[in-house]
């Protein structure tokens, strides 16, 4: 039980650093949009400037001679100042949308950081409470074992009474009766509440993605595979937007999964032994691919 708990734990926190690195792919992607943002801005509140000028020239050559020519000319430069001076707005309302962005998600990765922190600390706490078990349970073995050397010596020690014949009085034999097996009761699982936001989460990341009418829907490997340690491969069927999912069982214990080049190391809780997970590859950022994975049965518990 307190091995299964430490499993869950260790589990835990892989899902969380997952989730951290899904947060820092996000993060270097507003990185780029940022900076992308603010070179644009620079360049138009430069053209707007100009604009600016062109329009205070053409205006003071029109109120000192004004004719079709001067007129044609300020109302162009009345033109360019207006676009220039929407193009700065709307620039500046993107950089702004950016960078809210950009905070919420420097937020969301604080918070996890700090909730990966408290993770490692309570695997460190169960570890040294299984620890503390198998002292406990080893030294009233050793207990037991002495308590029952000393019973045994005492039992040689001293004198057995003379056995007295007596005649066998044979007990009425019962009548047997065949008990039928009782149905196994049905066994429901308690599923981590973490575990549960978790997929949650990811089936929302991913719905929202496949959703996303904007990029292109990229399909980068045409047979990718996954490699459990020991086992046959299976293949992961494309979704979309360089998605990739598929469904089999696990075995319990410390595993690493190969696809392609790539290893992930996991750790399956004894209870999920032979049970299905859904894994989820994410290869839109090839240089830290994502692969995400959790019990299947726990969508059950999202409908």
């Amino acid at each position: 039980m307190e091995k299964n708990r430490l499993a869950r734990l260790e589990q835990s926190l892989e899902n969380k650093q997952v989730q951290l690195e899904d947060i820092e792919n996000e993060l270097l992607s507003y990185e780029y949009k940022l900076e992308r943002a603010q070179e644009s801005l620079s360049g138009l509140r430069k053209e707007f400037e100009e604009s600016r000028l062109e329009l205070e020239e053409a205006r003071r050559s029109h109120d000192s001679n004004a004719n079709s020519d001067t007129e044609r000319r300020l109302t162009k430069a009345k033109h360019g100042f207006a676009m220039a001076e929407r193009g700065v707005d709307s620039r500046s309302r993107r950089l702004e949308f950016i960078q809210a962005n950009y905070k919420e998600l420097q937020a969301k990765l604080a918070e996890e950081q700090r909730s990966i922190t408290e993770t490692k600390a309570k695997i460190s706490a169960q570890q040294d409470q299984i620890s503390q078990l198998v002292d406990s349970m080893l030294a009233k073995a050793e207990e037991s074992e002495r308590r029952a050397a000393l019973a045994k010596s005492a039992r040689l020690e001293k004198p057995k009474p003379p056995k007295l014949k007596t005649a066998a009085i044979e007990k009425p034999k019962k009548r047997e009766t065949i008990s039928q097996p009782k149905p196994a009761p049905a066994v429901e699982r308690d599923i981590d509440p973490e575990l549960l936001a978790y997929v949650k989460r990811e089936q929302e990341r991913l719905t929202s993605l496949l959703a996303d009418q904007d990029g292109d829907n990229k399909q980068t490997f045409r047979n990718l595979e996954l490699r459990p340690s020991g086992r046959e491969r299976v293949s992961f069927e494309f979704l979309g937007k360089n998605q990739y999912r598929l469904v089999t069982t696990v075995e319990a214990g410390r595993q690493t999964y190969k696809i392609n080049t790539w290893k992930f190391r996991r750790t399956i809780p004894a209870e999920d032994d032979g049970t299905r997970y859904v894994f989820v590859f994410d290869a839109r950022r090839l240089s830290r691919p994502r692969l995400v994975m959790y019990p299947e049965y726990v969508l059950n518990s999202l409908k």
